[in-house]
């Protein structure tokens, strides 16, 4: 990937060494040169095709890292990340296709598992089931240009959404299945910020150590006639993942 960076360093320049080797780096990226995922060249490899010392290749690297560009794998080295589509959407009721759609970034789900609860508590009391009453669970993996991005778990009551286990659901939307097939729209839902660690199934999934952090967002969607009828939990790499707020002052 070396040879995809071009630059003139120049000594002479008042431009810190190491903004001008920083910009060269994020022009490779951003114009497409360098793709998502891709691993970029080592420290020592920059400092041999610039003439630069090894702090000045750090500092680049380091002000990448801090703008979300790039990201340090522990042992395996510097790779392009990817940005930080989820945190734009925080605000929106958004499906993950539509999120998709916008920002053009390619994208697959894949179901890890699907089956019916009916004694999961503290779900029930937050969709308002009674005892009686079953949800549906489903648990799935997305990718963003081939990497994987979030592990998504929806519950979902059968008492609203009668047959709703008959739909692919690694192929179409939950919420469009939602609206087309149940008449429901979603004009809002609460969302809580966690963190957790890393289990075993999460690790394998996105091939971290076990223990790693986890950012997590709880999603309770409510209908037109304000009922719940979607509680989600939505896990993401809390080294690769972060949110990024405006706030405005009134």
């Amino acid at each position: 990937m070396i040879e995809q960076v071009e630059a003139q360093i120049d000594k002479t320049s008042p431009i810190p060494l190491y903004e001008q080797l920083r910009q060269a780096l994020l022009d490779a990226i951003t114009s497409g040169k360098i793709p998502v995922g891709a691993k970029l060249p080592t420290e020592e490899e920059l400092c041999t095709r610039f003439s630069v010392s090894r702090p000045v290749a750090r500092q680049a690297y380091s002000a990448l890292i801090s703008e979300g560009y790039v990201e340090r794998r522990r042992g395996r080295g510097t790779f392009v990340r990817m940005p930080d589509i989820l945190g734009r959407f925080l605000q929106t009721q958004l499906s993950f296709t539509e999120e998709m759609e916008i920002t053009g970034h390619s994208h697959r789900t894949e179901l890890v598992r699907a089956d019916w609860l009916d004694q999961a508590p503290e779900i029930f009391t937050r969709l308002r089931m009674e005892e009686n009453d079953r949800c549906y669970r489903l648990l799935r993996m997305r990718y963003v240009e081939g990497r994987p991005y979030v592990l998504v778990e929806n519950f979902i009551p059968e008492s609203i959404f009668p047959g709703i286990d008959r739909f692919d659901l690694a192929q179409n939307s939950l919420y469009k299945i939602f609206a087309s097939e149940y008449h429901l729209t979603i004009p809002r839902s609460r969302r809580t910020i966690g963190a957790q660690i890393a289990d075993e199934e999460f690790a394998r999934l996105f091939e971290v150590q076990p223990g790693s952090p986890v950012l997590y967002v709880e999603n309770l969607v409510y209908d037109q006639y304000d009922r719940p009828i979607d509680f989600s939990r939505e896990y993401m790499d809390g080294l690769a993942r972060k949110f990024e707020f405006e706030v405005v002052n009134k």
